[in-house]
Formats: C-alpha cells, structure tokens, sequence
C-alpha cells in the first residue's frame, strides 16, 4: 500500500515519523512534484493509526511548502519540494548518524573506533 513505515518502539511521535517518511520519499524521489499523496484516510488506516495524526503530519509539511492540498482532491508533493528540502535533508541525515552513532556507543565503542569504521565504509564506497 504505502512506503511509509512508523516504528511504534521509538520515542519520536508518530507524526513526526510520517513527516520524515515523506520527506525521505520525496528526496529518493519516490514521490515528485505533483505526485499524489495517499489520502488521509488510506495511509492511517494502512499505518493502523488515528487519522488525526496522519492530517497533523500532512499539516506541518503543508506548512513548510513542500506538500499542497486540493480541496476533494487531495495531497500532492508541491512543485517547490525538491528546492525546499536540502536543510532537511541535512536534518535527516544527522538523524540516521545519530542512530548509528547510538547503537555503536550502545556496543561500547568509542568515538575513535566509530570514526574509523565511518572511514572504512566511506572509503568502500568511493570504490
């Protein structure tokens, strides 16, 4: 149905998390400018959560730009996403480190042997 997924073990509101999946989406660019969005409805009911909380997500992304509403028509990625989204972007990124960064510190590794792994994978990469 939907490419979102929300993580009801994290401490990050559901609607944030929704946030952050559009987001993600648009920028993969699984959804471009003009593409429509699930309705409401559909994404709460595919997500298991409150409508309301799906419209609260819609809401704030409509109000930074990056989505539009066309009344009985629905949500649609707005034309000026794409120029809107590098901060966030950026602000995801840090997010997806900071998770990894978590999770390794959570492994007792220090931020010596964190930056050499970063390192060694940047370095695969560039390959």
């Amino acid at each position: 149905m939907t490419d979102i997924k929300i993580d009801l073990k994290s401490f990050v509101p559901i609607f944030e998390q929704i946030k952050q999946q559009v987001t993600l989406l648009i920028l993969r660019g699984r959804y471009k400018p003009e593409d429509a969005l699930p309705s409401i409805r559909d994404l709460a009911a595919g997500l298991i959560v409150n409508p309301n909380t799906v419209a609260r997500a819609y809401r704030e992304l409509e109000q930074t730009g990056v989505i539009t509403t066309k009344r009985g028509k629905g949500c649609f990625v707005s034309e000026e996403a794409l120029t809107l989204l590098p901060s966030a972007q950026t602000g995801m990124a840090r997010l997806i480190v900071r998770r990894a960064v978590d999770e390794l510190h959570d492994l007792q590794l220090d931020g010596g042997r964190i930056r050499e792994l970063f390192d060694e994978i940047l370095n695969d990469k560039s390959k």
